[in-house]
């Protein structure tokens, strides 16, 4: 019976010795896994703070976008070396071309992109619109600028009156739906309307 408590006994002691040791282990680790983790965080910050100064490369590209805001259009204008803003951060750039109408969209030290809005469809598109009371297909040229190309072909019968207001605004403000890159695309969209 003396063998039967001894090996109880050990049983016993071997339980209490892994369950300690398990716990030991964990508590190391845990106690390491935080560490990384406040170090990490502590570098990311200083990383996103370093951001908000980083200046323009003297090799570094300027690109110059227009969003056309009646159908969401981004086309490129320019690009040019940053070549003379070299050493600016962003606010300064901001600063310096907000008077053009441009807001920074992106930037690094080797790109900084500039985006300016203009209430207009894209160059060189047909567009559907309304024209004295009356639903109409317009053209785009190069500057975005909106204008009938032939009246008697492009400006139809179907009057405002007869559409729904939902659609009397969007005709109005614009939608990418009713922009066309042909003259048949935008008689297409006509046929919403007949």
């Amino acid at each position: 019976m003396d063998i039967i408590k001894l090996r109880k006994a050990l049983l016993a002691i071997l339980t209490i010795l892994v369950f300690t040791v398990s716990c030991y282990i964990c508590i190391t680790k845990l106690k390491n896994y935080n560490t990384k983790k406040s170090t990490y965080q502590v570098s990311n910050a200083i990383n996103t703070n370093s951001n908000l100064n980083k200046t323009v490369s003297a090799k570094g590209n300027l690109v110059f976008k227009v969003k056309y805001s009646k159908s969401g259009d981004i086309q490129t204008e320019n690009e040019e070396s940053a070549s003379k803003l070299a050493g600016k951060t962003k606010s300064e750039i901001e600063s310096i071309y907000e008077k053009s109408g441009y807001n920074v969209d992106s930037f690094n030290s080797l790109q900084v992109v500039l985006i300016r809005n203009v209430d207009k469809y894209a160059p060189n598109k047909y567009v559907v619109g309304i024209k004295d009371g009356f639903i109409a297909i317009y053209k785009t040229d190069k500057n975005g600028n909106m204008f009938i190309e032939d009246s008697t072909r492009d400006v139809t019968d179907i009057k405002t009156s007869r559409l729904k207001q939902k659609d009397i605004e969007l005709l109005t403000n614009g939608d990418k739906y009713f922009e066309c890159d042909t003259l048949e695309d935008a008689k297409a969209r006509l046929e919403d309307y007949e």
